[in-house]
């Protein structure tokens, strides 16, 4: 029979309903995989009790999962005449980075959503999104499989951003390093990490290959540098925040929140704000004051030690007053380097200011 005999070019029926079969028994584990990342992120902050051991387990895990990807798995390393024993080594290596992904990226999500600012003031939002879109592709086992795992540059991006993640999280909890440092050395990890995963070994250790690795070092970590407010210092959060004025009560923690303050009542006008950072806190901060967007004052505040270890209450008033200091307002806490933890807003109006929702009268 011809090759262009259109009987021979159908599939057959039982391989093609096997095939059926399977196809939707992977759409099912990728269910089960999300499923499997929502309780991932759930139990994540309280898996931060834990994290000297991730970060022992850490180097093996990401020593196993370059070697798989640079070795075994990825288009340069599949053949058409590739034996049986290789293609299961290779399904099952693929399955267990894919798991690796999972849990690692959907560990990270909440935690750098609680360190993010969600306020249209604010540009370190973006990350947590970024985290989490790469949390649904990795359970996704044909879109990870044929589309991710099959172009290795594409592969290595994403290795780069759970990477800089996991190292950027866990070098201020382990070894103690202010969120700046840590952040400067995951950027500057990263590239070598791609680099690597991308290219043969022996053309990243030539002379170009260095100095095109090095650069890109060094872009990395000035890009770090320069755009550090816009980076969650995870796990560094703002659990609560408030506004207050007039006379401080003597067991006051934080002030009576206030959005809204008469301009003739800013007397004892004061910032509290309550951190919280597994590990203890290892950067100086500070509650920077704006008014309409420009810095009024920014104060060191002391650390008022809570009850709870893990969280931290600060305290600021400002140093000064503007002429006019009607409009809207913001006591934000940020790192020591300039890396954002929360925002607090209010306004502060006139003596006749009315306002549009009245407070109904108690019952």
């Amino acid at each position: 029979m011809s090759a262009a005999d259109p009987a021979e070019a159908q599939p057959e029926r039982p391989r093609g309903r096997l095939e059926g079969w399977l196809k939707r028994a992977w759409w099912l584990h990728s269910f089960f995989a999300l499923g499997f990342g929502v309780f991932v992120m759930l139990f994540a902050r309280k898996g931060l009790a834990y994290a000297d051991k991730l970060l022992m387990v850490l180097p093996i895990s990401w020593l196993l999962l370059f070697i798989a990807l640079r070795f075994i798995v990825g288009p340069a390393n599949t053949a058409p005449d590739e034996r049986v024993a290789k293609r299961g080594l290779r399904v099952v290596t693929n399955y267990i980075i894919k798991n690796l992904y999972q849990q690692m990226f959907f560990f990270l999500v909440p935690l750098y959503a609680a360190s993010a600012t969600w306020s249209m003031s604010s540009r370190n939002f973006w990350l947590p999104p970024l985290l989490l879109v790469c949390a649904v592709l990795s359970t996704l086992d044909v879109v990870f499989d044929h589309f991710i795992m099959g172009r290795r540059r594409l592969a290595s991006v994403m290795y780069g951003i759970c990477l800089f993640g996991v190292l950027n999280l866990m070098l201020p909890m382990v070894l103690g390093l202010p969120h700046l440092h840590a952040l400067l050395i995951s950027a500057g990890a990263t590239a070598p990490a791609i680099a690597l995963l991308s290219f043969n070994v022996r053309e990243v250790f030539s002379t170009k290959g260095l100095g095109l690795t090095l650069l890109a070092t060094a872009l990395l970590t000035t890009a770090a540098w320069l755009g550090r407010a816009a980076i969650p210092p995870a796990p560094l959060a703002l659990v609560e925040g408030a506004v207050g004025h007039g006379t401080r009560s003597s067991y006051e923690g934080l002030p009576g929140k206030k959005l809204f303050i008469r301009q003739s009542q800013l007397d004892g006008l004061r910032c509290g704000t309550l951190v919280s950072e597994p590990g203890g806190v290892n950067d100086a901060l500070v509650h920077v004051w704006r008014h309409r967007g420009d810095v009024v004052s920014r104060v060191v505040v002391h650390e008022v030690p809570d009850e709870d270890p893990t969280t931290v209450l600060l305290r600021s008033t400002p140093d000064q007053l503007p002429q006019h200091p009607s409009g809207r307002w913001t006591c934000s806490v940020e790192t020591a380097d300039g890396q954002l933890v929360g925002v607090i807003p209010f306004t502060v109006v006139g003596d006749d200011h009315v306002p549009k929702e009245p407070v109904p009268p108690p019952r």
